[in-house]
């Protein structure tokens, strides 16, 4: 597009933000808000989180609903029932259930689950709650799901349509703001700085997945990995913008988050944000890559 004779910079504005590119890409990004929605919500599925005289904030302030709750004996009907809607709500994005209303149902929901308990929840859901509004702004049910197969079975195909991309563009703005303030806030820490940033919370009893120490053999690996962390993280804004930079920059976020899952407890973090890379897939060709991954799995089982 910048090498055609008589482009302009309002070409590209228009190009980048307006593109029309096919909806499944759309698709998978709903099927991965869900499934990291579904993980956030049975990971926190002691009932104790739920109920206002659990692990919860203090009742009082705001329009006394928590107060009302707890005075008339309904915290724990109320904390099945909160539970329960947000479960469902995620299913039904997983699933492509409604996907249009679920999306808006868990936009607010999302907003209600941090409203009603925000002790157990960290930055992850406060993301996971950002990411469903994206959705709102999506047609992200005509490919891929139970819309578009009960549609087929009645007779009446949905039409997949192309779709704007500024929905993908502005989760990935999000997510490379993300990184460069957390890479800024690694600076100011003095054990980031040293390079033993990740010595210590692997050897932290607090995040720790499985008992133990580190051997002390690994500490220059730990330097290593904390250092290419805390650069990756500020340089990832601008690899996004050179295709070779960025496919490695996704690569590096990738295995990533899949060492902090396997070896320190963060809860649903790395499945909440592996969900919003899934707005870096190619639009135009998700579809065929998706295909040849469920003919791979098909052949190998």
């Amino acid at each position: 597009m910048a090498g055609r004779p008589g482009t302009t910079l309002g070409d590209l504005w228009q190009e980048f933000w307006f593109a029309r590119v096919p909806p499944h890409t759309y698709a998978v990004f709903r099927v991965a808000v869900g499934l990291a929605g579904i993980a956030t919500i049975v990971g926190a599925w002691d009932l104790a989180f739920w109920r206002i005289d659990g692990i919860a904030p203090i009742p009082g302030g705001g329009l006394g609903v928590r107060t009302w709750i707890l005075d008339h004996g309904y915290s724990v009907p109320m904390a099945w029932v909160v539970r329960t809607i947000l479960l469902a709500g995620y299913v039904c994005l997983a699933l492509g259930i409604q996907s249009m209303v679920a999306a808006v149902t868990m936009f607010v929901g999302s907003s209600a689950m941090l409203w009603w308990n925000w002790y157990p929840f960290s930055g992850a859901q406060h993301m996971l709650h950002n990411l469903t509004l994206y959705l709102v702004c999506m047609d992200s049910g005509t490919v891929w799901s139970w819309d578009a197969w009960a549609a087929r079975r009645r007779g009446t195909p949905l039409t997949p349509q192309p779709q704007p991309i500024w929905p993908l563009r502005l989760v990935r703005c999000q997510m490379a703001v993300m990184y460069f303030a957390a890479g800024c806030w690694k600076l100011a820490s003095p054990d980031w700085r040293a390079g033993d940033a990740l010595h210590y919370v692997l050897n932290s009893n607090v995040f720790q997945r499985m008992p133990g120490s580190v051997p002390p053999a690994l500490y220059p690996l730990t330097v290593l990995l904390t250092y290419v962390t805390v650069c990756w993280e500020l340089l990832f804004p601008a690899m996004l913008w050179w295709r070779p930079t960025r496919v490695f920059a996704i690569a590096v976020g990738v295995l990533l988050h899949l060492g902090m899952w396997s070896t320190i407890e963060i809860g649903a973090f790395s499945l909440t944000v592996l969900a919003g890379y899934t707005a870096f897939l190619d639009p135009d060709r998700t579809e065929e890559r998706v295909r040849r991954l469920t003919a791979f799995l098909s052949r190998a089982w």
